[in-house]
Order: C-alpha cells, then structure tokens, then sequence
C-alpha cells in the first residue's frame, strides 16, 4: 500500500457565519438554497454521491442531506459535487489544488450572500498560501 506525504491530504475549508460576539451561526438549509439558486454556474445536487477510492476501488457513498451543491466546471464542460451543507450549519468543501480551480472565488460570493466568509479548518479566515488575502 502506497503511503502518502502529509502534504498530499487534502485540507477542508468551509463558509461560516458568525454572531456578534465571534460564535459560529447556523447557516440553515433554507438560506443555503437561497444563496445557490442565486448564483449562476452553481446548482443544488440531486441524490447522493459515489465515489471509487482509487487505491481500493471500493465505492464510497456519502449521503446527501439535502445541502450538497455543485459547480459547473468550464474547463471540462461537467456539473461537479463540490459544496456540501451540513447540519451543524457550515458548508464544506476541498481546498482546490490548482490556481484556475473555480471553488474559492464562488464560495466567497455565496459566503458574501450568506454573510459570512470562507475559513480554514482552524475557524480562521481563509488565505491561500503566499496571499495577503482572498
């Protein structure tokens, strides 16, 4: 079995909403829904997604709760499953890998109509690596 390097892994990001005094708010289903059929080139997903690990190739289903969205991907003309909803009221999604990947700039519009930002997996602003900002 292949051992990958830390560096490899994927890091998660999500959109949060804070109150007044720094506490994470809920973002409900409804508001996320809202948000997503507001913008173009992102569209609520249907169903639950598989996916085939590719060092096993046994499928993994992760169940949809109602929240999960997709972005439409120019660069290779698909609908991916990219945003997931959940119920503690974040919104989830994989750090891109490359530069052009769409992800950031459309999470921060929904996260801006949501009125809340894009953070890293320590709750903290998002800054891609080398930038002073979004």
């Amino acid at each position: 079995m292949e051992i990958r390097e830390v560096k490899d892994l994927v890091r998660n990001l999500h959109i949060e909403r804070q109150d007044a005094s720094g506490r994470p708010e809920t973002i409900t289903l409804e508001e996320w829904t809202g948000a997503v059929e507001l913008m173009e080139g992102v569209r609520m997903a249907k169903g639950d997604a598989a996916v085939t690990n590719p060092l096993t190739e046994q499928v993994v289903t992760l169940p949809n709760r109602g929240g999960d969205a997709e972005i439409f991907r120019e660069d290779c003309h698909k609908w991916l499953r990219a945003l997931f909803w959940t119920p503690d009221g974040m919104v989830r999604f994989a750090e891109p890998g490359m530069a052009e990947d769409p992800i950031i700039p459309v999470a921060s519009k929904l996260a801006n109509t949501l009125r809340a930002h894009v953070c890293d997996e320590d709750g903290k602003p998002y800054r891609k690596a080398g930038s002073q900002s979004l």
